[in-house]
């Protein structure tokens, strides 16, 4: 009979070599294998996924804007089997070694119990691999499929010195609203909920606008999906519609200001008394 394995998946590309050993070598031993997408460009990074791939596998494929999507590569295409475990954080995360060590031991624990689910600060950490399981959101993707979970930060095993997130030290300041941009207009994005889950009207005021933002792209000949095709856009054709909406919506005003104005006064915060008329 087939044991039960765990195993650790993400998703990566180009340039992140470091980020990879910082994750990955203090526990490179915790987990079955590694199950990775890769999006090209290959680089050493990819050499790295592989010579520590074990049972895993290392997927590769082009991306595409839907996080979700490339998440689920490592469900459907690589070698995880129902009743199995898998583990994911970000490549700005970091697990210590104590609690690599642990999961296993975790999660033939909760099966007894009959979770099927991990959050770790909120966020989808850990789940159980059934035939419902999928990746489901986009940049912000949760686990469907999980029908009982627990918050492992608030169980008496848990210790802070388990998890680390380095985001805010190991980026430019600026690049939070570079990114902040790209998801703003990644296909059925739910970016735009984060901080406001509670104000459905003010959320339906900000996917408006941003309908009217992709519209004017679109209608001006231009690739409303692709950041540089919006960036050349707005170079040549800053129209009043444009205006309007980068007016109207702190994504784009921080973003535009950055990029067009060589703004550095922005703020990281979801508060649009902060935009400043362009």
């Amino acid at each position: 009979m087939r044991k039960k394995k765990i195993w650790f998946v993400g998703v990566t590309h180009e340039g992140n070599l470091k980020h990879l050993k910082e994750l990955i070598n203090p526990i490179k031993d915790c987990f079955n294998g590694l199950i990775w997408t890769f999006h090209y460009p290959k680089d050493l990074g990819a050499d790295y996924l592989e010579s520590l791939k074990g049972e895993g596998k290392i997927i590769y494929a082009d991306w595409c804007n839907r996080l979700d999507y490339s998440r689920n590569h490592c469900l459907y295409q690589g070698p995880m089997q129902m009743g199995d475990w898998f583990f994911t954080v970000d490549c700005h995360e970091r697990i210590s070694r104590d609690f690599g060590r642990s999961l296993k031991k975790i999660a033939n624990s909760l099966d007894e119990e009959g979770i099927d689910g991990i959050f770790l600060h909120g966020k989808r950490f850990a789940a159980k691999v059934k035939e419902e399981t999928e990746f489901s959101g986009n940049p912000h993707e949760g686990i469907t499929g999980i029908t009982k979970a627990i918050e492992i930060t608030q169980t008496d095993f848990w210790k802070d010195s388990f998890f680390q997130n380095i985001r805010q030290s190991s980026r430019d300041k600026f690049a939070i609203f570079i990114s902040a941009m790209k998801y703003y207009i990644f296909p059925q994005t739910n970016h735009l909920f984060l901080h406001f889950e509670e104000d459905k009207e003010f959320i339906s005021f900000r996917y408006e606008i941003r309908l009217r933002f992709l519209n004017e792209i679109t209608k001006l000949g231009f690739n409303a999906y692709c950041l540089d095709s919006v960036r050349s856009c707005i170079k040549k054709h800053l129209t009043d519609e444009l205006i309007k909406c980068i007016n109207s919506e702190k994504i784009l005003n921080d973003w535009y200001r950055y990029e067009f104005l060589g703004a550095e006064d922005l703020i990281d915060k979801h508060d649009f008394s902060l935009i400043k008329k362009i």
